[in-house]
């Protein structure tokens, strides 16, 4: 919690009285004067507290607003008026406001070491081979059912029944109590299904099933040749490969770079120790439902508003409607943005403004 001081001199207190009972003279009755009349002395003795009070906003907020617009726009809570004191000399105010503290980092003592790690060809061709599992094509078989066979039948289980389901065979209860089954064949089992079983319908259940096999199909997988890539779009396996290679490059390089993130705002953290106000984390508790988890996000924004503050960075309106432009052709409802008017636009330029925040630490913390 920040406090302010704001002080108002007798002299601009008086001024400010003489014109608010101007500007709202006919409001003001006293008796024996006709409307309008009256004598500002009179007014001030019979309407003391509500000049004052009035006064004395009016006044404040003025230089309130000097003391808001360097925070702006991340003030917390209030500003909430504390206490007034009437000295010889005017009248203090006391004002409190939570707001991020003023820091000072030394980014060069931020950590951003993260183990880096290379594709490597094994994972190159595990890709591929999803490739071939996924384009592969289904053939009518007459013998036993066996694994990888993708299979269509009906379950009945008690007054529950399944109709045309259709399941690879792999190595779960239901594949294995058909293995061996085959098409037209009828079976009965007394069994039992975990309760993690992925059919929503059979999990935990336990007695009689009856499987009906309605047709089994065997999954032919695509031979690994310049054929197959031809399918996909490409020439050669090879260029498949060189494909792959800078699919997983590019999703590796974002991994590591929000790697870096993840450790360098940890590392803040452990590094500027700030007192974190409970509305706060109250806020991200309702949130993350755990008080040290909301902790650490609560600092972790704190910390983050201090450097948009510190370095003096700026959102302009042309960035805020670029960015709802976006938000409005994307998952945001352009109703929602309407709806919530400049309380929207307020939060979005605090996001706007860590992520600026954040793009600034990496940068200082990589010229290491």
């Amino acid at each position: 919690m920040v406090e302010f001081e704001i002080e108002l001199k007798n002299e601009e207190i008086s001024t400010k009285m003489d014109e608010i009972i101007e500007k709202n003279r006919k409001d003001f009755f006293i008796p024996g004067f006709r409307v309008g009349r009256a004598p500002n002395y009179l007014i001030r003795t019979r309407f003391k507290k509500e000049l004052e009070s009035e006064t004395y906003q009016e006044l404040a907020s003025t230089k309130l607003e000097e003391v808001i617009n360097q925070y702006k726009p991340f003030i917390y809570y209030g500003p909430a008026l504390k206490d007034i004191s009437k000295e010889e000399g005017g009248v203090k105010i006391k004002i409190e406001m939570e707001v991020p503290p003023k820091i000072e980092i030394d980014y060069t003592k931020l950590s951003k070491d993260v183990p880096t790690e290379e594709v490597k060809d094994e994972e190159i061709e595990k890709e591929i081979e999803k490739l071939r599992e996924i384009n592969a094509t289904l053939k009518p078989v007459k013998r036993k059912i066996r694994k990888n066979d993708v299979v269509l039948m009906d379950i009945e289980f008690g007054e529950d029944k399944l109709t045309n389901y259709t399941l690879e065979v792999k190595d779960d209860e239901l594949s294995n109590l058909i293995t061996g089954m085959k098409n037209g064949e009828e079976k009965e089992f007394e069994t039992e299904f975990s309760k993690e079983f992925f059919i929503d319908e059979l999990k935990g259940k336990k007695g009689k099933i009856k499987v009906i096999i309605k047709d089994v199909k065997e999954k032919v997988i695509p031979d690994l040749n310049d054929e197959f890539a031809k399918t996909l779009g490409f020439n050669t396996i090879e260029e498949i490969r060189n494909n792959l290679k800078e699919e997983l490059q590019r999703e590796r390089k974002e991994n590591l770079e929000e790697k870096i993130k993840e450790k360098v705002l940890d590392n803040l953290i452990e590094t500027i120790n700030v007192d974190v106000p409970e509305i706060l984390v109250k806020r991200f508790e309702s949130e993350l439902k755990d008080k040290n988890k909301a902790l650490k996000e609560a600092k972790k924004m704190i910390l983050l508003d201090a450097i948009a503050l510190k370095e003096k960075f700026e959102i302009t309106d042309e960035d805020i409607d670029k960015k709802l432009s976006e938000l409005s052709e994307g998952r945001i409802d352009e109703e929602k943005i309407v709806q919530y008017g400049d309380e929207f636009k307020d939060e979005l330029k605090r996001i706007m403004l860590r992520d600026k925040a954040i793009e600034f630490l990496l940068k200082e913390v990589m010229k290491k």
